[in-house]
């Protein structure tokens, strides 16, 4: 089942940027087309086909008045083409008006159903205007419906229009990065430290002891002979054993923890106030606000 797409542009320029963005999806030309109230010209001066025309040598944006009603009665047949007579929404007095307005508008007849997404996100990435967005500003100004009496915009009354006020609007984009906080070194060296040890040491020494005696003599008293008796005495020894009582492990270690960043972001703020007029012939108070 075929299923038609309309889009709205600020320009003929911005439809056909969109045309060729479509063609390089994989619509067909043919299935395209772009009413517009500028015509793109070929070099005899004559424009594309699909598109509003123009009498060769004519400047884009000036629209004489016959031109304009011929553009008119395209979009209308076009209209009728696609809901009949009796059944035309209100939203396609919208898109009429659009173009009366200076813009464009480009349908696209979309055979797959599986494509219609992908046709819609080129035609929005291609700048295609929020139609409801615009016919609501349109309303602040007094628009109530289209006309198709009402003469096309000249190009002073298309370019105030379109006169922008940005709307900014600041965005928080926090990171992280990675910084040096330090960290340990560790050395490693001899020490030396002084330490005492108590020990007990035995020593041995010869005793000579002299006792009086009165007795008779033996013949083994009378013998020669020799006893010898050895002293020992005992030394401390040092010896020194080296032994691991501690190690010191080196590493690092990582921990997550959760900052709050705190600031401020600017933006603007665009605010529509309504200016009242004065009727002619009517008298307004001191301050000029009101009618009297």
């Amino acid at each position: 089942m075929t299923q038609t797409l309309l889009a709205v542009f600020d320009s003929f320029q911005q439809a056909q940027t969109a045309r060729s963005r479509l063609e390089a999806e994989g619509v067909a030309s043919a299935d395209i087309t772009v009413h517009a109230r500028d015509a793109a010209y070929d070099q005899a001066g004559t424009a594309d086909t699909g598109v509003g025309t123009t009498t060769a040598g004519a400047t884009p944006g000036a629209v004489a008045g016959h031109e304009h009603e011929g553009m008119v009665d395209r979009i209308e047949h076009f209209f009728k083409r696609l809901f009949g007579d009796d059944d035309r929404p209100e939203e396609a007095g919208h898109y009429q008006e659009a173009v009366r307005r200076g813009g464009a508008l480009l349908s696209v007849d979309v055979n797959d159903e599986a494509s219609i997404e992908r046709v819609r996100e080129a035609l929005y990435a291609a700048g295609a205007v929020d139609i409801d967005s615009r016919v609501a500003a349109w309303r602040n100004s007094g628009y109530t419906g289209y006309d198709r009496n009402a003469p096309a915009y000249t190009d002073e009354q298309i370019a105030a229009e379109r006169k922008a006020f940005p709307v900014v609007e600041e965005s928080l984009e926090v990171g992280k990065r990675e910084v040096n906080t330090g960290g340990v070194r560790v050395y490693s060296r001899v020490t030396t430290t002084p330490v005492s040890e108590s020990v007990e040491l035995r020593e041995e020494h010869a005793t000579i002891e002299r006792r009086a005696t009165d007795r008779p003599a033996t013949a083994a008293d009378l013998k020669e002979g020799s006893v010898e008796i050895r002293e020992t005495a005992e030394q401390a020894v040092v010896a020194k054993t080296a032994r691991v009582v501690e190690e010191v492990i080196v590493g690092k270690e990582s921990s997550r923890r959760t900052e709050t960043v705190n600031d401020t972001v600017r933006g603007t703020e665009v605010e529509v106030e309504r200016v009242e007029g004065t009727v002619p012939g009517t008298r307004v108070d001191e301050a000029g606000k009101k009618p009297i």
